[in-house]
């Protein structure tokens, strides 16, 4: 069940005052948005769990900071993306492998539309290859649902900053698969 601000000021309110229930509420109604983003950035199920894990040690350390000025879940998205990348770094890696973003709505059945899962595949893996700034701005406004405000918001930079990020991927994606043609 979404929560609002509200609600979510409520358990931090609970938390403070030493209800022990109030995190675990919080946790229960954020958990999959959690597991989710941690997938997506990590692109396995292992380490998808792992960052969900250090996600909610950091979610109980650090959700006395949440200032309700915005949404939880685009506070709660910055936490997610910071831990994925703090955990990233301790695992000596630099780059992600394929992200699959995969937009319910969209799926299409490799068994009901073989062509179309074929494409839908080879676009996701377009998307993934996508310089980080773009694909994270891909990633939160499509993927997630963000508008561009707080997009910009989770990433730290201006909201034209994302209009422009997501020009720039969808120039890139409306280009042929090899790359530009020359001539």
């Amino acid at each position: 069940q979404k929560m609002d601000n509200e609600q979510v000021e409520r358990l931090i309110k609970r938390m403070a005052a030493g209800d022990s229930g109030a995190f675990r509420d919080l946790l229960d109604a954020h958990y999959a948005i959690i597991h989710r983003m941690a997938y997506r950035f990590c692109g396995n199920a292992t380490d998808a769990e792992d960052v969900t894990q250090m996600t909610c040690i950091k979610l109980a350390q650090s959700v006395h900071q949440f200032g309700g000025g915005a949404a939880f879940t685009t506070w709660l998205y910055t936490v997610v993306m910071n831990t994925a990348r703090d955990w990233q770094r301790s695992q000596g890696r630099h780059q992600r492998g394929a992200v699959p973003i995969e937009i319910a709505e969209n799926k299409v059945s490799a068994v009901d539309n073989p062509e179309r899962h074929l494409e839908q595949k080879q676009q996701l893996e377009r998307v993934a290859a996508l310089p980080e700034a773009e694909r994270d701005a891909v990633w939160l406004v499509f993927g997630e649902g963000l508008s561009h405000k707080d997009a910009a918001q989770v990433l730290g930079c201006a909201e034209g900053t994302i209009s422009y990020r997501i020009h720039e991927a969808r120039k890139k994606l409306a280009e042929p698969a090899g790359g530009r043609k020359h001539g």
